[in-house]
């Protein structure tokens, strides 16, 4: 096949373009001309603003104070609540503790009181005119005789009111006059009268040594008890000044023990009225 010429070649660089170009000059002139232009569009809004009015003021004004007045009474509020609950745990606290107290109280009046019939009985003995007749009672009253039976109040509620400022916590004023009361005839007994009592029981000793035999006391010893000797005894010595000596100090360890009982029995008392009022206040039983 023949090839016939094109009457007509097509240039690539002719084919749709238009009869006139834009130079790169021309170009950026109309792109910064635009953006004049653009720049134009945008004006200033009007700065002057007008005064406002005194109602306006207040209104606002009385809006925050409302917000912030709100804020306080709801933290009030809460705080109230939270203070509340903690009064009714420290109130649940102590009773418990009263509780005890009062069951520790009830015991150791019940031995106080036991020893304090041995005592009676000893010193009635030892001024027998012949001791070695009841040698058994005398070795078996005088073991106990040194023995003392401590009270330790179950007080750690109170004394964390006390330490941690909390005390202001007990809105009931009867109730918290009721406890302090309670807290001061505690210290009186644990710290002056069984202070007293254990100077008064160290005097014993002594005497002790010069009048009963140390193998009839081991014989005797039952764990943390003792058992009364069945074979009567005889003491080291029956010499009457000695014997005298021994039922003297006999006497004051009564007197501590008397007076230990004294207070032990107020206390108790003082324990289940306040328990009977913390009851009545705060509606726990």
């Amino acid at each position: 096949i023949d090839e016939e010429p094109l009457d007509n070649p097509i240039s690539p660089q002719s084919e749709n373009l238009s009869d006139e170009t834009i130079s790169p000059n021309d170009r950026d002139f109309i792109i910064t001309n635009q953006e004049k232009e653009n720049m134009e569009v945008h004006h200033h809004p009007d700065l002057h603003h007008k005064p406002k009015k005194w109602k306006e003021y207040f209104l606002e004004f009385l809006m925050i104070f409302l917000a912030v007045t709100m804020g306080f009474f709801a933290e009030s509020i809460r705080e109230h609540f939270v203070e509340k609950k903690r009064e009714i745990e420290y109130v649940h606290s102590v009773s418990e503790d009263l509780r005890q107290d009062i069951y520790t109280l009830d015991s150791i009046l019940f031995v106080r009181n036991k020893k304090n019939i041995m005592l009676d009985s000893l010193i009635y003995l030892l001024n027998n005119p012949n001791p070695n007749e009841h040698g058994n009672d005398i070795y078996y009253f005088a073991r106990w005789s040194p023995r003392t039976y401590r009270f330790y109040s179950h007080d750690r509620t109170i004394l964390q009111l006390k330490n941690s400022g909390n005390w202001r916590l007990l809105q009931k004023t009867n109730v918290s006059n009721a406890l302090q009361v309670y807290d001061e005839l505690v210290r009186s007994l644990t710290v002056y009268i069984e202070q007293r009592e254990e100077s008064v029981i160290l005097i014993m000793y002594p005497t002790i040594n010069k009048l009963f035999d140390n193998q009839v006391f081991n014989r005797m010893v039952n764990g943390l008890n003792f058992e009364r000797p069945t074979n009567n005894p005889l003491l080291l010595s029956t010499d009457k000044t000695i014997l005298n000596e021994f039922s003297n100090q006999l006497h004051f360890v009564k007197n501590t023990n008397l007076y230990f009982i004294n207070t032990s029995t107020t206390l108790l008392k003082e324990a289940k009225k306040t328990l009977d009022l913390i009851n009545k206040e705060y509606t726990l039983e």
